[in-house]
């Protein structure tokens, strides 16, 4: 979800840094992005995901 005013800015990093590095940036940006997108299309099964996760790690993760 880039926007014009962005896109100049990306285009002249993604020139400028070493192609490893990148990847791994642009990477990590998409995954958000589809997340914050999924977000905002589904919030109810979003919500439940990360209440189970959470739920889970709790409980596999309680100190005693």
């Amino acid at each position: 979800m880039s926007t014009a005013y962005e896109w100049p800015h990306d285009m002249a990093q993604a020139s400028h840094t070493d192609m490893e590095g990148n990847w791994m940036e642009s990477t990590i940006r998409s995954v958000t992005d589809y997340v914050e997108d999924y977000a905002h299309r589904e919030p109810v099964k979003f919500a439940a995901w990360v209440f189970g996760i959470g739920f889970v790690l709790g409980w596999k993760l309680k100190p005693w």
